[in-house]
């Protein structure tokens, strides 16, 4: 009986993010969800981590896109490639470098704009 609670206790530990546990390698984080509708972004500006996946959901009802800009708001889809989603669609994207990724809607360009802030 003890043997057994050791064992789930073993477990827990290693779960644990961030405990310097003996696990060699760090589980992924979870994908971070940005929700857009008429006429927003939730979370506005979002912090995810080098590596991390974003997911933008339509939970609209009209079509809309995400697209990265340049400090400005002009267009550059370099990073977030613009295409239509209607209500329920999903765009994952997943930033390779550190910075502050600027995003709007190419529909709703100056009501629908976000922020993505990657860390290292």
């Amino acid at each position: 009986m003890k043997a057994a609670a050791i064992v789930a206790f073993a477990a827990v530990v290693l779960l644990v993010p961030g405990s310097g546990s003996a696990m060699s390698g760090a589980a992924p984080r979870p994908a971070v969800t940005i929700r857009m509708g008429e006429f927003f972004y939730k979370p506005r500006v979002a912090v995810v981590h080098v590596g991390q996946t974003v997911r933008f959901v339509n939970v609209g009802k009209i079509v809309h896109t995400v697209a990265d800009t340049d400090p400005k708001w002009n267009i550059r889809s370099k990073l977030i490639h613009p295409r239509p989603l209607a209500h329920g669609r999903v765009q994952v994207v997943t930033f390779s470098k550190a910075g502050t990724v600027s995003y709007l809607c190419t529909f709703h360009p100056t009501l629908m704009r976000g922020k993505i802030v990657v860390v290292p």
